[in-house]
């Protein structure tokens, strides 16, 4: 766990964060927790009023929160949004390190790679032929970076990633332990009782500010590029297959697997354990609930869920039928006993 480095005033934070303090502006805090683990010098946060008595039993004596402008014997930071000024409040206590420059004696780095100022290579790291490292890009302990790959600048490539041959990373993204970036796609052709497998010629490609989940995959293109666009967030234990094209600022929870081809337009939001038939095109600002099976093109701002996925208060309607098959069998039985057996009419 990393230790906060910064002191400051509930008045301080409050300029910082764009609010208001009601109670003591003076109140001295030295980090954040959240309300059950507060200790004293923490500031905490309330995302919903209907905590406000965990608040008052809690050590932390500052609080922040948009619902309420007061509680009794605590300092109240007054803010428009509290998830924002939450995630404002842990930069400061946790500001960003200015990485050093680092090459392991324990890495392996080719004297063809081009390396900028102030990366960080850890022990037992690959770095290929070809490769091109951006100012600031850490590549963590027995991380693989094959042939001709790119980092941007302030990209973080942690331990034991492994990057493809010609894979592309943008800048300022975050790629955990154990991602696979540009393996094969699955492709494969049968003939006459053998399968044929597809050469898989293209790379991947990450825009700018991705951040990769622990464990996901992304598979390289048959030709051109698998894309990743802009601020896509990927949850872990994502699969990706080849060619899949995705908007910039898509939301992926874990466990989702999409299809080859498949192209998801900006700022869908994909829950988890989500199937994809391949193929198929999904618009803009799409919301799509867990565990649903996308068969088929959805279009812009379609909230979908289900299997195979439906619009969300038809799939609601149609698990409300579900529920009361039971019911409605032995009413049928109940009536069929009345009338007597269809049969016994013949």
């Amino acid at each position: 766990m990393r230790e906060a480095v910064v002191i400051i005033s509930a008045a301080d934070a409050a300029g910082k964060l764009g609010g208001t303090v009601n109670g003591n502006p003076g109140e001295t805090l030295s980090g954040i927790s959240d309300l059950k683990g507060a200790k004293e010098g923490d500031v905490s946060f309330i995302l919903d009023a209907k905590h406000a008595g965990e608040a008052l039993k809690s050590a932390a004596k500052v609080i922040i929160s948009d619902s309420l402008d007061s509680l009794p014997g605590k300092t109240v930071i007054k803010v428009k949004n509290a998830r924002l000024a939450y995630i404002g409040a842990i930069k400061l206590f946790f500001p960003d390190r200015q990485r050093e420059g680092f090459i392991s004696d324990r890495a392996s780095v080719s004297k063809k790679a081009s390396l900028g100022k102030n990366v960080v290579i850890g022990d037992f790291a690959v770095v290929k032929d070809g490769v091109v490292l951006g100012d600031g890009v850490l590549i963590g302990d027995g991380a693989v970076v094959a042939e001709n790959c790119r980092v941007g600048s302030g990209s973080s490539v942690f331990a034991r990633v492994t990057l493809y041959p010609g894979t592309v990373i943008g800048e300022r993204c975050i790629i955990h332990s154990g991602a696979v970036i540009g393996a094969d796609g699955f492709g494969f052709v049968e003939n006459e009782g053998s399968i044929v497998k597809v050469p898989q010629t293209g790379n991947v490609l990450i825009k700018n500010d991705v951040e990769i989940g622990a464990n996901t995959t992304i598979d390289r293109a048959a030709f051109g590029s698998t894309i990743i666009g802009n601020s896509c967030k990927l949850d872990n234990l994502v699969q990706i297959g080849h060619n899949v094209e995705l908007g910039d600022g898509v939301i992926i929870a874990a466990q989702t697997g999409i299809s080859g081809s498949v192209k998801i337009g900006n700022g869908c939001l994909i829950g988890g354990q989500v199937g994809f038939a391949d193929h198929i095109t999904v618009g803009r600002s799409v919301k799509i609930g867990s565990q649903s099976g996308v068969s088929k093109d959805t279009p812009d701002g379609a909230v979908i869920s289900g299997t195979p996925a439906r619009p969300l208060m038809e799939q609601r309607r149609t698990e409300a039928y579900a529920g009361k098959l039971g019911e409605l069998f032995k009413r049928v039985k109940a009536i069929e006993a009345d009338a007597g057996k269809p049969e016994d009419k013949k």
